[in-house]
């Protein structure tokens, strides 16, 4: 009888084959090596090994050049059929890893309701009962380290124990650990081009097999819409992943319990009512029961995703949230040694940024980041700073940001730092598409325009590209992910835009930047000679003719200074209320009268406070009311009152409270001036003495001005 001999792939031949399949470029063997973290020679015999399975299999093998690198066949036809291959092989033909069998392993068991025997397991993996009792030590250990536990009943066999919301974020975890999870859907529908490994890839389309995920991802773009949002192909397919697996631990009996404070909580937020109507369609397809918990618990989701594009509604933290981000560019200028603060680019990304991650934070939720490595790599300096400067955020959150959370931080202010560097004119149309989020994104775009004469038409998510494509001439997409766009140009890049990435660019845009220029310099320039009459006015105008967009204008030139806010008409003293309320309505009147809101914003401020009355007072005896631009602010405004006998708004450290100060503003950035000035003043204990005591206005507008 003729011997059968199968050529079989390990874990990391298969990583190297669909990296050269998918590279239009020949890869270095340095380059292998140091992405597997192995030597080049173990890069040879694994390249000599994935020949012979081309060859096996009827293939062109790899084509190797000397100080050149490896590739791949060019044709279209033979990297479809290894692909497709890959794509069909099993565990039969595949060698598979002991994480692998682990990851296995634990992905049955976070599956399963009732137990399951080591037996069928070592059936399943076509391996010895021996080699799963080995492995069940490792999955011990990983079960330990995410809070939960493998219980074992004798003639029953094996299940995992533990708390609901850490079973199914140990899921989660389980998936970004085997794949990035912006592929996770691609493997479900599509694997062609996110082929990993053949074990996790199997059991991937196992767990999600009988959930119509095409419906899962219609409810997540309403929820797009309802929240006028448009969120990171990551947090998409996060949000997807969750509702499944969620989906599939309610049919299975188990639910999320949530502290009942924390649900009254969620449900004042847009989210939450978003969420319910995600609920009732889902209840409706699935034909499962939702409970309200399960609903807090999909709100926290989308409270806590990253977004590549939000429209410019004010949360009700709004003004906390600004201080944070404020707080933390400006510890982050001081140790950089480097204006920031003029950088409206930075300031709104980061803002947009500190949101999601104050409710990730409060809520114990992971962010991925896939190129931290990269990142520490590149910006390793950059990193520290950034990390010790990110004490405000921490303090408000009650909790410590891990490296993949600092690294998404790193990457605005590394942004921002390649945005000091020259703005061009004459660019080429550039769409940027990134899977990971904003941050990303805004990386991706800065180091584009630092080396090539550019102009980026957007940054938008994978799901995007193709209404994106409708509204906007593009030459050329940049991407992080592949991209598939009729009649345009691709090309697929690391986030931080390497040396080689930038020699793949060089290809097809050919006009490399020539000469550039700065804003500022010419502004200072002009003033050196002229006399300017309207500063801001002159901006707008260069920015037109000169065909510049991202300009850090500066925030002086429009912005109030305190001493325009507070005046003697927006300042009472020593003013007899009975209750909060009626001192924050006293002090929106002195708004009103100056004409800076309408009536209704008054009851907005106190409808504000009933929901979230303790950050309001943000030190000792001081509160801050405010409520949203669209609640009826007509332009930015203050206004200043002392209480003659101290009330109480229900912040336990901070009440009684004997300062209110009402605040209106009209977008995100006018205001920061006189803010910053008023937080500056009220960091002064001597000064708060004074103004809480103070028996006329003068006393308080000297230390005001």
């Amino acid at each position: 009888m003729k011997e059968v001999i199968i050529i079989i792939l390990n874990e990391r031949c298969t990583h190297i084959l669909i990296k050269l399949v998918n590279s239009s470029l020949p890869v270095k063997i340095t380059e292998l090596a140091s992405s597997f973290k192995v030597s080049s020679r173990t890069i040879r015999y694994d390249l000599d090994a994935i020949d012979e399975f081309l060859k096996y299999n009827n293939l062109p093998q790899l084509m190797r050049k000397p100080n050149v690198g490896v590739k791949f066949s060019e044709s279209l036809e033979d990297r479809k059929k290894a692909l497709d291959i890959l794509d069909d092989v099993s565990i039969y033909h595949y060698a598979l890893s002991q994480k692998e069998r682990v990851n296995i392993i634990l992905s049955n068991l976070m599956g399963q309701k009732d137990y399951t025997t080591i037996n069928t397991l070592a059936d399943k993996l076509l391996v010895s009962r021996s080699t799963i009792i080995n492995d069940l030590e490792n999955v011990r250990k990983w079960l330990l380290e995410h809070g939960l536990e493998l219980k074992s009943v004798p003639k029953y066999g094996l299940k995992v124990i533990g708390d609901e919301k850490r079973v199914r974020k140990a899921a989660i975890e389980l998936l970004t650990e085997t794949v990035d999870i912006e592929k996770v859907l691609d493997i479900v529908k599509s694997p062609m081009y996110t082929k990993i490994n053949v074990g996790m890839d199997n059991e991937i389309k196992r767990l999600f097999q009988d959930i119509d995920i095409s419906y899962i991802e219609e409810c997540i773009r309403i929820a797009e819409n309802e929240l006028e949002t448009v969120f990171s192909d990551a947090a998409f397919t996060g949000l997807v992943a969750h509702i499944a697996i969620a989906i599939k631990r309610i049919e299975l009996g188990r639910d999320i319990i949530m502290p009942t404070e924390e649900l009254k909580s969620l449900e004042m937020t847009k989210e939450f009512s978003v969420a319910s109507n995600i609920a009732k369609m889902l209840e409706k397809h699935f034909n499962v029961n939702i409970p309200i918990d399960e609903i807090g618990y999909m709100t926290v989701h989308l409270l806590g995703s990253n977004v590549t594009n939000k429209k410019s509604n004010k949360d009700k933290n709004w003004l906390e949230l600004e201080l944070i981000t404020k707080k933390i560019i400006s510890n982050v200028e001081r140790e950089v040694n480097i204006d920031l603060s003029r950088d409206v680019q930075l300031f709104e990304g980061l803002l947009e940024h500190v949101r999601p991650t104050v409710y990730r934070l409060s809520h114990g939720l992971e962010l991925k980041n896939p190129v931290l490595d990269e990142i520490k790599r590149n910006y390793s300096r950059l990193f520290e700073v950034v990390k010790g400067c990110l004490k405000p955020l921490e303090e408000y959150a009650g909790n410590k940001l891990n490296d993949e959370e600092i690294g998404y931080f790193v990457m605005h202010f590394g942004a921002a730092i390649e945005r000091q560097k020259s703005l061009v004119i004459n660019r080429m149309d550039v769409l940027v598409v990134c899977g990971t989020g904003i941050g990303t994104a805004k990386m991706l775009s800065s180091r584009l325009q630092s080396v090539f004469n550019v102009n980026i038409k957007g940054t938008v998510a994978y799901h995007q590209v193709k209404d994106e494509l409708k509204k906007k001439h593009v030459d050329l997409i940049v991407s992080t992910v592949p991209v598939d766009a009729e009649g345009i140009k691709t090309v697929v890049v690391n986030p931080l835009l390497t040396e080689n990435d930038i020699e793949k660019l060089k290809l097809f845009i050919k006009n490399d930047r020539t000469y550039a220029i700065k804003l500022d310099d010419l502004i200072e320039i002009i003033e050196k000679h002229c006399s300017i009459l309207n500063r801001q006015k002159l901006i707008e105008e260069l920015k037109e003719f000169l065909d510049i967009e991202d300009v850090n204008e500066e925030r002086g030139v429009a912005e109030p200074l305190l001493k325009d806010l507070l005046t003697e008409k927006t300042i009472r003293l020593n003013v007899e209320v009975k209750d909060w309320e009626e001192a924050v309505r006293i002090g929106g009147e002195l708004l009103e009268k100056d004409g800076a809101i309408e009536h209704r914003y008054i009851d907005a401020m106190i409808d504000s406070v009933k929901e979230i009355g303790p950050y309001i007072v943000i030190a000792p005896g001081i509160a801050m009311p405010h409520a949203r631009p669209e609640s009826g602010a007509k332009k930015i405004g203050m206004s200043l009152i002392t209480l003659k006998n101290p009330v109480n708004f229900g912040n336990k450290e901070n009440d009684p409270v004997k300062i209110v100060v009402c605040l209106c503003a009209i977008d995100h950035s006018s205001h920061l001036k006189a803010l910053s000035e008023l937080v500056e003043l009220l960091g002064d204990d001597e000064k708060v003495k004074k103004i809480k005591y103070a028996e006329d206005r003068e006393t308080v507008l000297k230390y005001i001005n």
